[in-house]
């Protein structure tokens, strides 16, 4: 990973995700959204599974409209607003795919979620809820390739700031990862 975080082949995002005790503090965030978006949101159920990587992550996303996606990333394990090195290729045939890489590399495992999904300016706001994990929010800001490291951790502090998130909440990894721990 470059030290400045630019690759020209890869897409780059600083994230933040954090854990929602409840369903009433759930609620509350989807409330935020929903007033700082002036939108509902846009609700998608993902199903993504995780592959064996040498290096990153390698995930198969199925969508329910039947557009599938491969995505490649490469993220620190820590809490709090990290950089996010990433490649995504849209998939028409996922059942194959994930057969041949099942068989190939192995699978890790598989996470289901119902995915709320706001947009604010170049943030991706997600409200998940994560079967067999709870409630979670992720902020994802899509860094435009100008765009420093320090500008996007700029945005996520705002949005954690907007969202009632505390340091306590933050957490490092994916889904996967909890899951399987």
């Amino acid at each position: 990973m470059a030290t400045d975080g630019y690759n020209p082949d890869k897409l780059r995002n600083i994230e933040l995700k954090a854990k929602i005790v409840d369903e009433n503090a759930f609620a509350h965030r989807v409330t935020i959204a929903k007033q700082l978006t002036g939108t509902d949101g846009v609700v998608i159920n993902q199903k993504d599974v995780f592959f064996k990587a040498s290096n990153g992550r390698l995930k198969l996303r199925y969508l329910t409209d039947k557009k599938s996606e491969l995505i490649s990333y490469d993220r620190p394990n820590v809490a709090g607003p990290k950089l996010s090195l990433y490649s995504k290729l849209d998939v028409d045939q996922p059942e194959l795919l994930e057969q041949i890489l099942s068989e190939t590399v192995g699978v890790r495992g598989t996470v289901a979620k119902k995915r709320l999904l706001f947009l604010h300016g170049q943030t991706r706001i997600h409200l998940d809820v994560v079967e067999n994990l709870g409630h979670f929010l992720e902020f994802e800001v899509v860094l435009k390739p100008e765009q420093t490291i320090d500008e996007g951790q700029t945005v996520v502090a705002e949005m954690k700031r907007l969202f009632e998130i505390s340091d306590e909440d933050l957490m490092s990894g994916a889904y996967i990862d909890q899951l399987l721990a």
